[in-house]
């Protein structure tokens, strides 16, 4: 997944654009229906951060950082309670701070 590797989120929609410096992100992995965590923006989003990575079919992006100590689907019963369905799209790219929390605690205690 070029995106860890690279420390990046890319899109080819703007939601990127809405990231602001210190928002927290999950990252969708539409195989498992699953959502990722938990990364941190460490830039605001922009276009064409690095322009030629994806061989710029996702030209919308943001920087991160990995926030936990490793990459981990975030469980679903915490996602569920929030609201947010993973296995259908349809959920917010940035997360409040209440969520965030509560993801970066069930995160470490895996």
């Amino acid at each position: 997944m070029d995106c860890m590797e690279k420390s990046l989120f890319g899109s080819n929609k703007p939601w990127p654009l809405e990231i602001k410096a210190g928002d927290y992100l999950l990252l969708h992995h539409y195989e498992i229906g699953g959502l990722l965590g938990l990364w941190q923006a460490t830039g605001n989003g922009a276009r064409n951060i690095v322009p030629k990575i994806w061989g710029g079919k996702f030209p919308f992006q943001t920087r991160i950082k990995l926030i936990v100590p490793k990459v981990t689907e975030v469980p679903r019963q915490i996602l569920a309670d929030a609201g947010v369905d993973p296995s259908i799209g349809r959920f917010d790219h940035c997360l409040d701070d209440a969520l965030a929390q509560r993801i970066i605690q069930s995160l470490q205690d895996i």
